[in-house]
């Protein structure tokens, strides 16, 4: 060892001191949170007294970054007055087109303006309100592309947007960016941003990073960010069955998948994006008391995964949409019409299960699934019926059987049941196919008349 002391590495500059930051007519009181953001500070208006925010030039900046900062300033000072945009009160004008500060009124954030009886209705329709606002700067040739719930705010009643600072503005370069740079928040950034050039604008990046915003602020209590990549209504983390109301809210979830999808080229744009969420409320703004509060008592879950009932509805949706072209494959085969089949089990018409599966006991009625059944049966045709069940307990399989002469009916044929697989997968389905591709193998050949049935539906394995 040498035995010279360590040499301690100054420290970082953090920025001037509060100090640095009075004007002539604005009075510091502090940057207005910690960190590197120092440069937006808390102020007072030395005429009037009013309240506000001043966003300062920093001085460590220069190039693209400084004439960024001029074009924001600029931009935000022209727009002064338009609805959905918060407002400047005051600009720098002692540099002509180069500004150094502008200041704006204090506003509360968007997601704060939400309380104990907020509903995703009232989400919806604040996001609405914002899409609406970068509809009409699209329309212009000019797209925000920093969408996130940090700049997004509530003031005077309405939901306003601020922070213009990496824009496309009309008429100007996209954002003075340089090539290979990122243009974004990463958990709301499309993915056609994360690469991005000079010469893109981001036409469609903005209703990308709007929709995932949305996720956020209707998820209040399940962390700051959404999950990555496409919503898929179908995806355990893009769950909106918390929000409550039942198929309104599914409807809400394609509408977000339509809105992230990977290409920019199939995303929604703006305006369709507004007239979607638009069509949404008037069809839902009467059935408020169907929606849980944002902010209400939740059952516990994990993650970003939905807890257990949300689970099971899901798995239940997703089993008897895979059920539903097999069983009109089956009718069609039996009787000829797709459409002869009716669902749910009517136990005092004599409808049950006739074989023998060798289920495991697990109450003192014998084997009762946790999740329940789900039952479907052909229309009767020259005494037979084919009947296709589904049983839920955890995972599921399925089981279908020729049934003659009911009520009370006979066991004529079984097949299944299948083996155990967890709902919505690909395995679980391709039992489900085979079944049906057994069942109607077997009408063909014992059914004068009958025919191998395709349905004009195709049977598909869940996404």
């Amino acid at each position: 060892m040498s035995g010279r002391a360590p040499q301690s590495r100054p420290r970082r500059q953090q920025g001037p001191g509060p100090h640095d930051f009075n004007l002539p007519r604005w009075r510091d009181h502090g940057a207005l949170v910690p960190g590197p953001k120092f440069f937006v500070r808390k102020a007072a208006e030395v005429s009037s007294g009013r309240a506000g925010i001043v966003k300062h030039l920093p001085s460590n900046v220069s190039g693209a970054r400084r004439q960024r900062f001029h074009q924001e300033a600029l931009y935000m000072h022209q727009m002064n007055g338009t609805p959905g945009i918060l407002p400047v009160w005051d600009i720098d004008d002692a540099h002509g087109n180069k500004p150094c500060w502008y200041a704006m009124p204090r506003a509360q954030l968007l997601e704060k303006a939400f309380d104990n009886t907020s509903t995703v209705l009232d989400v919806v329709a604040s996001v609405a309100t914002v899409a609406q606002t970068l509809a009409a700067l699209a329309k212009d040739g000019t797209y925000h592309r920093d969408i996130k719930p940090a700049n997004l705010f509530w003031y005077h009643h309405a939901p306003v947007l601020a922070d213009f600072g990496i824009a496309a503005f009309a008429k100007s370069p996209a954002g003075l960016t340089r090539a290979g740079e990122r243009i974004g928040p990463a958990n709301f950034m499309a993915p056609e941003m994360r690469s991005a050039d000079s010469r893109d604008r981001g036409e469609r990046a903005d209703v990308y990073a709007l929709a995932k915003t949305f996720f956020v602020l209707a998820h209040q209590s399940r962390g700051p960010y959404p999950p990555d990549g496409t919503h898929r209504v179908d995806s355990e983390e893009f769950s909106l069955w918390a929000l409550g109301g039942g198929n309104a809210t599914l409807a809400l979830g394609h509408i977000l998948e339509a809105a992230t999808q990977f290409q920019a080229r199939d995303r929604l744009a703006m305006a369709d994006f507004h007239a979607e969420l638009r069509a949404w409320l008037d069809r839902h703004a009467s059935d408020a008391a169907r929606f849980t509060p944002l902010k209400g008592p939740r059952r516990i879950g994990r993650g970003w995964g939905p807890d257990l009932p949300d689970r099971h509805r899901r798995d239940v949706e997703a089993t008897r949409a895979m059920m539903l072209p097999c069983i009109r494959r089956i009718a069609e085969a039996l009787t000829g019409d797709a459409s002869a089949w009716s669902e749910g089990i009517d136990h005092e018409s004599g409808d049950s299960t006739l074989g023998d599966y060798n289920w495991t006991p697990n109450s003192e009625d014998g084997f009762v699934p946790d999740g329940g059944a789900l039952w479907m049966a052909t229309g009767l045709h020259q005494g037979r019926r084919i009947v296709l069940e589904a049983v839920l307990d955890q995972d599921v399989c399925f089981l279908v059987e020729a049934q003659r002469s009911g009520p009370p009916w006979t066991l004529e044929q079984q097949w299944g049941h299948t083996p155990w697989h967890r709902p919505r997968m690909p395995r679980a389905f391709d039992q489900l196919k085979h079944l049906t591709d057994e069942a109607v193998t077997w009408l063909t050949q014992s059914v004068p008349g009958a025919r191998a049935a395709t349905d004009p539906e195709p049977t598909a394995a869940p996404a």
